[in-house]
């Protein structure tokens, strides 16, 4: 597990400048997926929940140093790494590679929303309804980054999540 840690970070960086110069141009109803919210995932879901609490925290600083808005990221990346952690598999676990996956996707859906409604509740530009921006555009953007994992799972995390 800690000879995986320094491969994960630059993971984490190009993941971060993927999602700030790339994904998040690409959006639907003003809602673009969160490969961000798909690595925190992966990560506190594979290797733990503390690790990915770390890893939020480390991606929330990167991403606010990028859009300027540093507290806010912190604080939604930081619960969204530990609330994926929840979804975690031990090492020695019994489980088959489906039960895996869908922790997986359990674990991207949940993490992503409560980031999302994070981001709401403290980061409002249009003015609209926190519980709109909540509810349907949270919704929206979890939808969308489950689509992205199952993309990634396909071409990219079989091997990973292998009996």
């Amino acid at each position: 597990m800690a000879t995986k840690i320094p491969f994960y970070i630059v993971v984490l960086c190009i993941v971060t400048l993927l999602q700030v110069f790339g994904l998040s141009h690409l959006t639907v109803f003003d809602v673009s997926p969160d490969a961000i919210s798909l690595f925190l995932a992966f990560v506190s879901v594979t290797v733990g929940q503390r690790a990915g609490t770390s890893f939020g925290f480390a991606a929330g600083i990167i991403t606010g140093l990028l859009s300027g808005n540093m507290g806010l990221s912190m604080l939604a990346r930081t619960v969204e790494g530990f609330i994926a952690g929840y979804f975690n598999i031990p090492e020695n676990s019994h489980a088959t590679s489906k039960q895996k996956t869908k922790r997986l996707y359990w674990a991207v859906m949940t993490a992503t929303f409560f980031a999302n409604a994070i981001f709401a509740a403290g980061y409002n530009p249009l003015g609209l309804s926190p519980l709109y921006r909540i509810l349907v555009l949270g919704l929206l953007e979890s939808l969308l980054t489950l689509i992205l994992a199952f993309v990634a799972h396909w071409l990219l995390m079989r091997k990973t999540f292998s009996d």
